[in-house]
């Protein structure tokens, strides 16, 4: 059996939004012509899929019980069930059959700390650390860890290590912790800006209802970087707060030629072109956002309204049959929209 995917990469694979989406779930977004986003469906594994379980997995690592791959897969689910021990015991198996598995050594040290064993946090952190000396997050780690056991010098000495690694890291720290003015401080200090500086700085004056200075942050970003796909739909959702629709579908269009599979990308360039009025040029934007990702029901649902509003109510038909098997609500939603357009729903 693989590994499964880390908790973080897990919780990004279920984030969506309904209106204009944002690149990383940070950053302020503004509406589009979406509805609310519905409840997802109850998910159904696609045939031959293996059930990934507590008791699937305690029963593979008591039949395999000198694979570390079973009990890092075992540690994982504990740690998503809120079971810190018994996690950091799992991972505490794996890194003393392999003293050098970086992973598993900064797992372990994020179940003693997510435990409040910090002292065992900073062992494994250390160790994990003397393994990955670049590794910006287990410098990070290891400082919040200190700073939790009172050893505020040595917490000091890691922001230092952690500053030279990654001078934006504490401004993004800072973000990720909401507390926006404060990053934006940050970034303000960072000497020698470079792209990301811009782009974190962006998404605080967003966060703080500063679209212009936003719109600015991230054109410097991309000056500095062209081909700075995040910084690109971030300006974009920025001129759709300011209302400037037109620079915003620029923005949104330069992404998806950037990146031609960024289903968002896709969905914020059809929500704009509703805006504009060009409805066309939506249900084509939105097509493509539907074909890079088949499940999406806000993107079937802003498809069909689209193409009701281009009087293709056959087309709105079809979405509504494959929403039925996604989003029941959603899939309601636009059966009575269908029916007030005089469809044959």
């Amino acid at each position: 059996m693989k590994r499964l995917l880390s908790l973080a990469a897990t919780a990004l694979l279920a984030f969506s939004l309904a209106s204009c989406k944002s690149t990383n779930g940070n950053s302020e977004s503004a509406s589009g012509a979406q509805p609310n986003a519905s409840p997802a469906a109850a998910f159904t594994p696609p045939p031959g899929a293996v059930e990934i379980s507590e008791d699937t997995l305690k029963k593979d690592a008591a039949q395999n019980p000198d694979d570390p791959t079973a009990h890092y897969n075992l540690g994982t689910i504990y740690m998503a069930e809120g079971k810190f021990d018994a996690a950091a015991e799992e991972f505490k198996l794996v890194a003393t059959k392999n003293p050098k598995d970086v992973d598993a050594l900064a797992k372990l040290g994020i179940a003693y700390a997510s435990a409040n064993k910090f002292d065992d946090a900073i062992d494994a952190f250390k160790r994990a650390a003397a393994l990955s000396p670049n590794s910006a997050e287990l410098h990070q780690r290891l400082a919040d860890a200190y700073d939790k056991s009172g050893r505020g010098a040595d917490a000091a000495k890691e922001r230092a290590a952690l500053a030279r690694l990654d001078p934006n890291a504490q401004a993004k720290a800072l973000y990720k912790s909401g507390n926006y003015a404060e990053a934006l401080a940050e970034t303000r200090k960072v000497a020698g800006k470079n792209a990301e500086t811009y782009f974190v700085m962006g998404n605080a004056l967003l966060k703080l209802n500063q679209a212009k200075d936003a719109a600015a942050a991230f054109k410097q970003a991309l000056k500095l970087n062209p081909k700075y796909e995040d910084a690109l739909i971030q300006i974009g959702n920025a001129y759709d707060k300011l209302g400037q629709e037109e620079d915003a579908a620029k923005a949104f269009q330069s992404a998806t030629n950037l990146n031609p599979q960024d289903s968002d990308a896709f969905f914020n360039l059809g929500n704009t072109y509703n805006k504009l009025g060009r409805y066309g040029d939506a249900a084509e934007a939105f097509n493509r956002a539907v074909s890079l990702r088949p499940g999406d029901a806000d993107a079937r649902f802003a498809l069909a309204v689209a193409q009701l509003r281009n009087g293709n109510v056959g087309a709105a038909d079809e979405q509504y049959e494959a929403l039925k098997g996604i989003n029941k609500e959603t899939a309601d939603r636009l059966q009575q929209l269908i029916g007030k357009s005089g469809g044959s729903k």
